[in-house]
């Protein structure tokens, strides 16, 4: 089998955003320092700061210009933190969690490349309560600050899985009794005729590609979003959204 068992390193990097940092904060991840623009108020900015005074985080205040010499030119909110966070589950890590959850619900992304799109999915994912996002090492986006940002920091309570084969991968997951579907323009079955519930791990394509041809054998069955306006495609973070909710819908509402 591809992938890692060794454990995956931590990454360093400078987060932003109220609500990315607070998610931080709550996730337990060590967070090296807080850094603040002065003069910036709010509840949710209160609550950060009480936290990281709870936890020992060091916390630095500067001129909401030299915020931006850690963070960029980007929508700061005032608040910033450097932490060292493990984003990836090695091999063993993973297939605990395929092979001891009931009915894991999975996630499969093809190429995502776009870091606002993952990180959109991610803060979709983690709200349908996913259990795990598998990723291509090659051909995605990293997770970085704007992924960060976007998910509203639902990163720091979703799980990852890296693989140097997306294919391989695939064969692998489906040996342990998982469904894989796709996610494809024009299939003659749509989400809604599908059966979502049971061990089901969603395969989603990349922003112009789409799921690549070489994956679509690998699939127990390909599906579709059913679409009456002029426009012809959704984009991928709404199409994983629209396909996840309806997995929730069959999985936890059953009439």
């Amino acid at each position: 089998m591809p992938g890692r068992n060794k454990q995956e390193t931590s990454d360093l990097l400078f987060i932003y955003g109220r609500q990315p940092v607070w998610e931080a904060l709550r996730s337990g991840i060590r967070i090296r320092r807080l850094i603040l623009a002065k003069g910036t108020t709010g509840s949710l900015l209160s609550r950060v700061r009480n936290a990281a005074l709870r936890n020992n985080v060091p916390i630095i205040e500067v001129g909401k210009n030299d915020l931006q010499k850690f963070v960029g030119a980007v929508v700061h909110q005032g608040v910033a933190a450097e932490v060292t966070a493990s984003f990836y589950l090695n091999r063993e890590e993973f297939y605990r969690i395929v092979q001891t959850k009931a009915d894991p619900l999975l996630l499969i992304l093809d190429q995502i490349q776009d870091p606002h799109n993952l990180g959109a999915i991610v803060r979709t994912a983690e709200i349908a309560g996913v259990d795990a996002i598998v990723l291509p090492e090659k051909g995605s986006a990293a997770i970085n600050a704007t992924v960060v940002k976007t998910s509203a920091g639902a990163v720091f309570n979703m799980r990852f899985f890296r693989t140097p084969s997306l294919t391989e991968e695939m064969g692998a997951i489906s040996e342990q009794g998982v469904w894989i579907a796709a996610l494809v323009p024009g299939s003659d079955q749509t989400i809604f005729h599908s059966d979502l519930t049971g061990s089901l791990a969603l395969l989603v394509g990349n922003e112009g590609q789409g799921v690549r041809k070489n994956l679509l054998p690998l699939c127990a069955f390909k599906m579709t979003i059913p679409q009456f306006g002029k426009v012809n495609s959704l984009n991928a973070s709404v199409s994983t959204a629209v396909a996840l909710f309806e997995a929730v819908r069959q999985r936890r509402f059953r009439n």
